[in-house]
């Protein structure tokens, strides 16, 4: 194993991120193609995917709170994003061959590098306490691991090592900060059945549907893992760009309702290509009952701003390319000097200590390895 197998990414949330050069991401170019998709079980175990479709809920429900989890990390302790995208692809894929890909990252790890590229992040961030206001020291906080992939040998693997999640990015707060509508709305519309009893033990235990796609992103090729809870109805498939676009389901309190058209839209926007989301659907809530549904597409969002499409991929997708070459290139940049890549903005580095290495050359992971 080399002196540094893992390498972390962190960016520097005091400083605005507008030096990224934008790729020339041009107008009707982008087109995701799917290139695998499974199912994940909670014990780990994974099959053929079996994600539902889409059902409108009933006018007038009832939904109680449910304790919502963040995502699960990419790369934790056991857990490795590398050796996981190699045996999924190896498993379930197409006939596809990533020796030509450049990129091979999560779709979460994508949504925060947009945050941080649009300022929500850092905001939020710094809303919460991690800034450097009245003589406080500066934190690191270690975001996504970069690795390697022998059957992408051009490739690197980005995978989150620890969420962000804008609703609470605190230690220790208590689960009723983390109960939310989202659970049961979620089952309600993929025609589960709610989760009851007390509030404490509102909690999902249900297996996680991928795909993963492929696309162009400026002159970078993406290899991209998305999780979705949904897929858009089949008599509906007609209507969308390609059949099996996910649908992205979410609750918002009935004050809260116009928020969807914020300054952020962009950045949901291009959320909804880059994880090609055909469609959008937030439940309005009041006092625990649903009394409205947005349900969006890309097509309504585009005909209430004609110049959303534009904005997103040249603003957006295209400073979003320019990041992740910087990280490539900072990636390749570490052979010359291994400790560390750094610049105004954006750090590699190799926090490891010999004995933490040790410890993790005892789980499984194929970085800089070749396949038996």
């Amino acid at each position: 194993m080399p002196t540094f197998p893992f390498w972390n990414i962190l960016f520097n949330s005091a400083l605005p991120s507008t030096r990224f050069r934008s790729e020339t991401v041009s107008r009707g170019s982008f087109s995701p193609q799917e290139v695998a998709k499974l199912t994940e079980h909670p014990d780990g175990e994974t099959s053929t995917f079996d994600a539902p479709e889409y059902r409108p809920p009933p006018e007038k429900l009832q939904l109680a709170k449910g304790l919502k989890e963040p995502a699960e990390l990419d790369q934790c302790l056991g857990r490795s994003f590398a050796g996981d995208m190699q045996d999924q692809m190896a498993e379930f894929g197409t006939s596809f061959s990533m020796e030509d890909t450049d990129i091979i990252i999560s779709f979460q790890a994508i949504c925060t590098m947009l945050a941080w590229i649009d300022g929500t992040l850092t905001e939020d961030m710094r809303a919460k306490g991690l800034n450097t206001r009245r003589g406080s020291e500066p934190e690191r906080v270690d975001l996504f691991r970069v690795g390697r992939l022998p059957d992408a040998p051009n490739a690197i693997s980005i995978g989150t090592v620890w969420n962000w999640v804008p609703e609470n990015a605190t230690n220790g707060t208590a689960n009723f900060n983390k109960r939310s509508y989202d659970v049961n709305f979620e089952r309600v519309v993929t025609g589960q059945d709610t989760v009851d009893g007390p509030p404490s033990i509102r909690e999902v235990d249900a297996p996680t549907h991928y795909r993963i796609l492929s696309y162009n992103l400026g002159d970078l090729k993406l290899v991209v893992r998305v999780p979705i809870a949904c897929t858009m109805p089949t008599v509906d498939d007609e209507d969308m760009p390609h059949p099996g676009m996910a649908v992205q389901c979410s609750t918002a309190n009935e004050r809260d309702a116009g928020d969807i058209w914020s300054p952020t839209l962009g950045t949901k926007y291009a959320e909804m290509q880059l994880g090609d989301v055909g469609m959008l659907v937030r439940g309005i809530v009041d006092r625990g009952f649903l009394v409205d549904l947005q349900e969006l597409t890309q097509e309504d969002f585009k005909l209430d701003r004609p110049s959303l499409e534009e904005d997103a991929q040249i603003l957006m997708m295209g400073r979003l390319a320019g990041l992740l070459q910087r990280i490539k290139e900072a990636e390749l940049a570490r052979f010359l000097r291994p400790e560390r890549y750094c610049d105004a903005e954006i750090r590699v580095i190799s926090p490891w200590t010999d004995e933490e290495l040790k410890e993790l050359e005892t789980f499984r992971d194929v970085t800089d390895k070749a396949r038996p």
